[in-house]
């Protein structure tokens, strides 16, 4: 009897110690703020994960989730990887209920939502020097892109979809791209949480 009761005793710290930095929510979508240490330039975002609380959501490497984003006033939507160690998303598309798919390519992303990568030195002729410099510059960016771990698209794109998600119940997504034997998909319901999210966010959708 003592060890049974040791045993339940065992497992209720456990599952408090797990949930020590912030309660369960509950909710499926959650909100997310970061600010960047260099530019103080501040990203927000709603997005879901394999676990929502109160501080922090949780996600895992190798596996991906949808989001919607704003900064400096532009909206952004796509999806991201997850987890410490990040890989790049490529091209993915998405589908909320019935509705046509969207493809997003990683053209479309936003430069600040991708890591920065250092700059290589190119050694050149002085004439021809300026034109080097501006084909490094373009070939840094789409770099920049491709290696991104998040792929998202802005402007009226980007409203059409998230009105298409204020109306749904279920967005679909998956990653392509030539290279991978299959594509990663993946699917999150759309409930109450997230158009909870979008408004702590700053997002109005009667603005949109």
């Amino acid at each position: 009897m003592l060890i049974k009761k040791f045993a339940i005793l065992t497992i209720v710290l456990a599952l408090t110690a797990c949930q020590a930095p912030g309660q369960v929510s509950g909710q499926i979508w959650g909100a997310t703020t970061s600010k960047d240490q260099f530019t103080d330039k501040v990203t927000k975002m709603a997005t879901v994960g394999d676990g929502v609380s109160t501080n922090f959501i949780v996600t895992h490497s190798l596996k991906y989730y949808p989001f919607v984003g704003i900064q400096d006033g532009e909206l952004y939507v796509g999806v991201r990887s997850g987890g410490r160690y990040r890989i790049p998303t490529g091209t993915i598309q998405i589908r909320i209920d019935e509705n046509a798919s969207w493809t997003i390519g990683p053209e479309e992303t936003p430069v600040y939502l991708a890591p920065l990568l250092p700059s290589i030195p190119i050694y050149a002729a002085i004439d021809s020097k300026g034109v080097i410099e501006k084909s490094q510059e373009k070939a840094m960016e789409n770099m920049t892109k491709i290696m991104s771990p998040y792929t998202a698209t802005t402007g009226d794109k980007a409203k059409s979809i998230i009105k298409e998600m204020l109306l749904g119940k279920v967005i679909k997504y998956r990653t392509v791209g030539i290279n991978q034997a299959a594509p990663t998909t993946g699917q999150a319901v759309i409930d109450g949480s997230f158009l909870k999210s979008l408004r702590e966010i700053g997002i109005n959708p009667e603005n949109l």
